[in-house]
């Protein structure tokens, strides 16, 4: 059996999104908190509605996801539709779309009477468990056996019009009053299919994120008092699978005896590929009568028992065990964050292990969500792998090779990781890193989902912006990208698209929203080996400081005319061109400058006339650095100016981020401005 397509709308943090499977290993990455576990929590659900392998399945998985208790209320099942819905308003719809093997179909049709008597019992609203047991007398009637001829005959039509190739939409509907399903006689196909196993194998198989692994001794029961709890372990209550790492390991050591299948070489397989150094030894009694899993370190020959594994070590040798012990041909398998625990370098491994291993020999379909960079980067660039991002609520879109190495090229020359642009709310292009460490001491919470990378200055931050801008016009771009810079007195003229989000500061950098006199004052009183005698005298230097930047600015602005005036020829002026079209573009140059100067020079008394353009710009500029010379003077040369005077005895980083900090928890009004203009920026 294959899952095809799975559409969700309304359900907890999803609003509607579909996306189609059309491979065994599918990996879905996104930001934290996005929605990628409610996506196995939704799959999940739909099963134990439509196909519950036992009858208290539903039951039990609403129990998990909190949407009743573990009773009953007037002989009914009730629930909290607000537990479930995103509006408590609207119908949660989940469909799954899938396709049976042809093997499939065969046991379908071979088992028609036994599926039959299952129909005609659902329709009498009881129980398909057995039926040929709970309801003998009634099928012993003449309406009994006529209902099962129905039932027949409505399952033969079906079965007319099924082929490996069939597309079957199995679809539940939920609100606060009933649960409604599309097709049950489908769903009792899936059900016969899924009953056929022993209690240690599923069809349909969920490995949570949340992991308890006990420590020491377990209970350890064997045959009919351990089978329901065997089978829920699957999927109704799923996070037992990992309190049923001994019991799984003394279940399989018996039914390896009775089915020749030896678990040495499973083990083995496993160690070999994420523990090397380690192998399976088997079961043995302690002194105190408890029972040890032992495993052996080839290289020292000690024997231990599997309980001094790691918390990540033995998530993962009971998950691969799992995966080839308890699954059969065609299972679907959710794996929530199977990296937890684990380091990078095992993390590389699982892919590669799951496709060579598992999946090729199993024909089982894997979902999993991810966070690890490794395990993302495996799923791109693997052509048996399929990728989906989870952008937002209402968007999961795949990730295709031919699309995208292009723009994702393109970050990562900006010095962002696929892996960043895949699993982060945003990312947001800055230009220093000391810009990094002023937003996250400002606003953590904002930036806890959030990529930000800086860039060499401003100059390439606009380089980027082109690029990317580019890759949208071309359609090759899909994530959306940000960019933050400062104002510099130099406004920009790109304008920013859907994808490309592109925010200024109004103030001439960032270190201009923490000129905070209050807070500066107290934090150069603490750092400084000669802080300032009062706040009134600091904050009367302050500003002194801040008006003195005006007279370079007015400078720069008068040499601006001088700049231009460069005698030599540019690299681009002169390439391609011969030795005496280059000396003739010189001379031109030389001409033009001489022109030029002899006209700059023919004012008369020239310094004098210097001197008064630097003092009627600084006059014209000074009323409104007056008023507004915390927007407009530089206020990284201020802060350093600041650090010389005082006699600062903290590197200046330090002393921004400990500012930005502090106002951050203040909820000054500057740092709230910088944070508003920073929110444009996201989803």
């Amino acid at each position: 059996m294959k899952l095809k397509k799975v559409q969700i709308k309304n359900f907890r943090r999803l609003q509607d999104i579909s996306f189609s499977l059309e491979k065994n290993l599918s990996v879905i990455v996104g930001p934290n908190a996005i929605g990628k576990s409610t996506i196995f929590e939704a799959i999940r659900l739909a099963k134990a509605i439509m196909f519950p392998r036992a009858q208290d399945e539903l039951r039990n998985v609403l129990i998990q996801l909190g949407a009743t208790s573990a009773h009953y209320f007037n002989g009914q099942l009730q629930y909290d539709i607000s537990n479930l819905a995103r509006d408590v308003e609207r119908n949660i719809t989940i469909i799954l779309a899938m396709q049976f093997s042809e093997e499939e179909l065969q046991f379908i049709k071979a088992n028609r009477q036994a599926i039959s008597y299952r129909y005609a019992s659902s329709q009498l609203g009881r129980s398909s468990e057995d039926p040929n047991f709970d309801l003998r007398s009634y099928f012993s009637t003449d309406l009994g056996k006529t209902s099962v001829e129905n039932a027949g005959a409505t399952i033969d039509q079906l079965l007319a019009d099924l082929s490996p190739q069939s597309l079957i939409e199995f679809r539940v509907d939920i609100n606060a009053q009933q649960i409604s399903i599309s097709n049950p006689v489908l769903n009792i196909f899936v059900t016969h299919l899924e009953g056929r196993l022993t209690p240690e194998k599923a069809l349909f198989s969920y490995f949570p994120a949340d992991r308890s692994l006990p420590q020491g001794e377990v209970a350890i029961q064997i045959g009919p008092q351990d089978y329901k709890v065997q089978s829920d372990s699957h999927l109704a209550h799923a996070t037992a699978k990992y309190g049923r790492l001994k019991q799984t390991v003394v279940n399989q050591t018996v039914l390896a005896r009775v089915t020749d299948i030896d678990l040495k070489p499973q083990f083995d397989s496993i160690f070999d590929t994420f523990l090397p150094g380690k192998e399976f030894v088997g079961l043995a009694q302690k002194l105190t009568g408890l029972l040890a899993v032992l495993i052996r370190d080839k290289e020292s020959g000690k024997i231990f028992d599997i309980d001094s594994l790691s918390s990540g070590e033995k998530g993962l040798v009971l998950s691969f065990l799992l995966f080839n012990t308890s699954l059969s041909i065609g299972s679907i398998v959710l794996v929530d964050e199977l990296e937890l625990h684990l380091n990078p370098a095992v993390s590389r491994k699982i892919i590669p292990y799951l496709a060579d291993h598992v999946i090729s020999r199993s024909d089982c379909q894997f979902i999993i969500s991810t966070h690890s960079a490794e395990i993302l980067r495996d799923a791109y660039e693997r052509d048996d792998a399929h990728l989906f991002h989870l952008r937002n609520e209402k968007d999961i879109s795949p990730v295709l090779p031919q699309d995208k190495k292009e723009v994702l090229e393109a970050i990562r020359r900006l010095g962002a990781s696929t892996e960043s642009a895949l699993t982060s709310k945003a990312l947001v292009f800055v230009e220093g890193d000391s810009d990094i460490d002023i937003f996250t001491a400002a606003f953590p919470s904002l930036i806890t989902s959030v990529q930000l990378q800086a860039l060499n200055g401003r100059t390439e931050v606009e380089k980027s912006i082109r690029e990317l801008l580019k890759a949208e016009k071309d359609g090759t771009l899909k994530e959306r990208q940000g960019f933050l810079f400062d104002l510099d007195r130099r406004p920009s003229n790109l304008v920013g698209t859907n994808l490309v989000r592109i925010e200024q500061l109004n103030r001439y950098c960032v270190e201009n929203y923490l000129l905070d006199e209050e807070l500066l004052f107290d934090l150069i009183v603490k750092h400084s080996t000669r802080p300032p005698t009062s706040r009134g005298e600091f904050t009367s230097q302050l500003k002194e400081a801040a008006l003195e930047q005006l007279d370079a600015v007015c400078l720069t602005s008068i040499m601006e005319e001088y700049r231009a005036l460069r005698a030599s020829l540019a690299t681009a002026e002169i390439k391609s061109r011969s030795i005496a079209d280059i000396a003739a573009l010189q001379l031109q140059r030389l001409k033009d400058l001489s022109m030029k100067a002899t006209e700059l020079l023919a004012v008369s008394d020239w310094e004098t006339a210097f001197v008064t353009r630097h003092s009627e710009a600084k006059a014209l500029l000074a009323p409104k650095w007056e008023y507004d010379w915390k927007k407009l003077c530089s206020g990284k040369q201020l802060l350093e100016s600041l650090q010389r005077k005082y006699q600062i005895n903290i590197d200046l980083s330090k002393l921004k981020v400990e500012l930005a900090e502090k106002l951050g928890q203040k909820g000054s009004d500057d740092i709230l401005a910088l944070r508003s203009i920073f929110e444009k920026l996201l989803p």
